[in-house]
């Protein structure tokens, strides 16, 4: 649901899907894994809700990773248990790149209309 990416320069920047944005979170590894220590990653990690669909029976296996049925971005998509899944991981970034992408430049509070085709 979300992702750390490390730039050539040393740089880790944060990837939430669910909101479509990306922000630098540290200028080195080292600077990174001190963060990992703080409450920064309860909000990175969200371990409340990942420890909820592990006792509801939903593990990712290697390759998989949880997504949102309704993504946050949208008001009916809330960070609870009944709102995610199991999928690949190619699928979920596929998904919600593609997502972001289309709604990228509508105004905050927009209707949309979502349609999952094959």
């Amino acid at each position: 649901m979300s992702a750390s990416v490390a730039k050539a320069e040393g740089a880790i920047f944060w990837l939430n899907t669910g909101a479509g944005e990306i922000s630098a979170v540290a200028s080195s590894l080292d600077e990174f894994r001190v963060r990992l220590g703080g409450d920064q990653v309860d909000e990175w990690f969200l371990p409340d809700l990942v420890g909820q669909a592990h006792q509801a029976g939903l593990r990712p296996e290697n390759g998989q990773c949880f997504t949102y049925v309704t993504y946050p971005i949208f008001a009916e998509g809330k960070y609870e248990v009944s709102n995610i899944r199991v999928v690949s991981s190619r699928e979920h970034f596929s998904l919600s790149g593609n997502l972001h992408k289309q709604i990228a430049q509508l105004p905050d509070g927009s209707k949309v209309r979502v349609t999952v085709g094959p």
